[in-house]
């Protein structure tokens, strides 16, 4: 089990290393956001209505419960966190707020590496909790 908890927790540290996001802002040239961005502002999204971010608190609930010994609760939290980061697909292209005033747009124009990996750190939670030996 701790080896699990161990991949998942170096898998997040890998995805806040890598480009994670690709966006298209109003006059301005594309961007791309690396993981450790998106985790600092991605609580904002929810002004937007981009709720991708909220997975991260149940993947810390998740890991809370595996060390609480609770495998089915930790197993429960692991599947939310990776059904809340995949609601980011359906955010692709759609037109969001890029400032305070709503002036400029911007929109996620693809998911990049950084992505998978965060949900990969994601998918490791239920996967050890249901085989924490490895059987």
């Amino acid at each position: 089990m701790k080896s699990g908890l161990l991949a998942s927790l170096g898998l997040y540290a890998i995805a806040c290393c890598l480009p994670a996001l690709a966006f298209r802002k109003t006059g301005s040239p594309d961007d791309i956001m690396l993981g450790l961005r998106a985790l600092a502002v991605g609580w904002s999204g929810i002004f937007a209505g981009v709720l991708g971010w909220y997975a991260n608190p149940l993947w810390l609930l998740g890991l809370l419960l595996i060390a609480l010994r609770k495998p089915t609760a930790a197993a429960i939290a692991g599947v939310l966190a990776v059904a809340l980061a995949c609601t980011v697909f359906s955010d692709l292209g759609r037109e969001l707020p890029a400032d305070e005033g709503n002036v400029t747009k911007t929109a996620i124009l693809r998911v990049l590496p950084g992505f998978y990996v965060w949900v990969a750190s994601f998918l490791l939670l239920p996967i050890t909790a249901f085989f924490p030996r490895g059987k």
